[in-house]
């Protein structure tokens, strides 16, 4: 069988129609057609007919005749093309176009092959040997490839991770939505259009995150393709062994690598949910003003612990509004009382359930509501959730807050006049709601003991905050 390796453009004619190599010892079966000798030998040991490979016409003989005429020509055309083959020492990429000098040096300041009448063009400049700075540049290639396989993993966990976070933001509004479904079918009839609309809003909520999670996706599983071909293009490039065309390229080479290695930290995890207290809250009491007539009502009518409240704050008779008397009073000092700042709960503390009550907040310049846990911290200022406290309030400048683990700001679009608080025990929620039942805060947490309503009306203020707070009952 003829060797490999000869360019793709010799003549049909020369090519072995088995092997598909230049014909060596080339034979003419009767039919014309020509094979190497030792192909058409092995073709016909396996055949108890022998007949052409390439027409099937049968060879009954099984004979063939050398074809000296052929391999003379084949062997001329060999030698041509070894001749073309063969590298010429003239050629221009191995010397200098300028000085028309062998490239011999490797200016390390610029990084480019030079000749020994260039380097004073060079100035200053530090020049190695192509063994030196081929051995240099790979070294350089090998701590790239390194990080760059690094980097491909860094890349392949964030697309894990974000692929994680995909998924539970399609489960958790999956969740939302069968939540809202449930209770909405109460008022179904009536409010299938409210329904639909929520639901939409659901996901396009969910279909805006998805979406940038999507995007993020993408650009990961581009800088990962990026990688892997830098990779596999470093690779082959570390294989090289001819000095010259190693070097001639590497600047450019190394600024394409550079240029991928930026991608890598600018990759983050996108990480969103979904807004819970919009759809997962006391929905079939939020449409109620627009259909009174098949509410079920959701309102918890409470009232105050007198044995709780600040020696300073006066309750109302009903125990249904609270505010600073500005002067302490003669209490007993039961365990449960606050003694430093003007705090009062609800009397019915709960274990178990969805909750929901309104105070109405109107005319106050300082107020502070929400829920605290059975053994929170009584004695003293501590409103953190750390400390058992979910709290919504107004400060003396007129900012509306939430005492998350740190106190954040919200922005209201008017002045509140009621405060909705929402408690899903199970469901580990706390929620807080404007008078139109305007989404404003949602805290999250596992609940393992009673919680109780917790109320602050605020300091007396020399009058300016003297209108109580409160807590606001159905009236059908």
């Amino acid at each position: 069988m003829a060797s490999s390796g000869h360019p793709q453009d010799i003549m049909e004619e020369f090519t072995c129609p088995v092997c598909l190599e230049f014909l060596n010892v080339p034979v003419m079966l009767e039919c014309g057609h020509n094979f190497c000798r030792s192909c058409i030998d092995r073709v016909w040991e396996s055949k108890k007919q022998p007949s052409c490979p390439e027409c099937r016409e049968e060879c009954t003989a099984g004979k063939y005749a050398m074809n000296r005429l052929l391999a003379n020509v084949i062997k001329r055309v060999q030698i041509q093309c070894e001749k073309e083959e063969r590298p010429s020492p003239c050629e221009k990429d191995q010397f200098c176009m300028e000085h028309n000098k062998r490239l011999e040096l490797f200016c390390k300041d610029d990084d480019i092959l030079v000749c020994s009448q260039c380097v004073p063009e060079h100035h200053g400049h530090t020049f190695l040997t192509l063994q030196k700075a081929l051995d240099m540049y790979k070294e350089k290639l090998t701590t790239s490839l390194s990080y760059q396989q690094s980097s491909l993993k860094h890349f392949k966990e964030i697309m894990c991770q974000q692929e994680m976070k995909v998924s539970e933001i399609t489960t958790h509004a999956r969740s939302l939505q069968l939540h809202i479904t449930s209770e909405f079918a109460k008022l179904h009839h009536f409010l299938q259009e409210k329904e639909d609309n929520l639901v939409q809003q659901l996901k396009e909520e969910e279909t805006e995150i998805l979406r940038e999670m999507e995007e993020n996706l993408r650009k990961i599983e581009e800088g990962i393709n990026a990688f892997q071909e830098s990779i596999s293009n470093t690779q082959l490039q570390l294989q090289q062994q001819d000095a010259l065309i190693f070097l001639k390229e590497i600047k450019s080479f190394l600024e394409s690598i550079k240029n991928v290695q930026k991608e890598d930290d600018s990759q983050r995890v996108v990480v969103h949910d979904l807004r819970l207290g919009m759809y997962k809250g006391p929905l079939t009491y939020g449409v109620w003003k627009e259909m009174k007539s098949v509410l079920n009502p959701g309102l918890s009518n409470l009232v105050l612990d007198t044995k709780a409240a600040h020696p300073d704050l006066i309750l109302s008779d009903d125990l249904t509004s609270v505010k600073d008397g500005n002067k302490m009073q003669d209490l007993p000092d039961y365990p449960e009382r606050f003694d430093e700042c003007l705090f009062v709960l609800g009397l019915e503390g709960f274990t178990s359930g969805r909750h929901y009550w309104e105070v109405e907040v109107e005319n106050k310049t300082e107020w502070c509501v929400g829920v605290t846990k059975e053994s929170s911290t009584w004695k003293g200022d501590f409103m953190s959730p750390e400390n058992g406290y979910w709290t919504l309030f107004l400060n003396s400048e007129n900012e509306y807050a939430v005492w998350d683990t740190i106190p954040k700001c919200l922005r209201l679009r008017e002045k509140a006049q009621r405060i909705g608080i929402y408690l899903d025990y199970e469901g580990g929620q706390v929620s807080f709601y404007n008078s139109d039942m305007s989404h404003l805060y949602t805290f999250t947490d596992t609940f393992t003991e009673r919680l109780y309503p917790f109320l602050s009306p605020g300091n007396n203020n020399g009058g300016k905050n003297a209108e109580p707070l409160k807590l606001f009952h159905l009236k059908l």
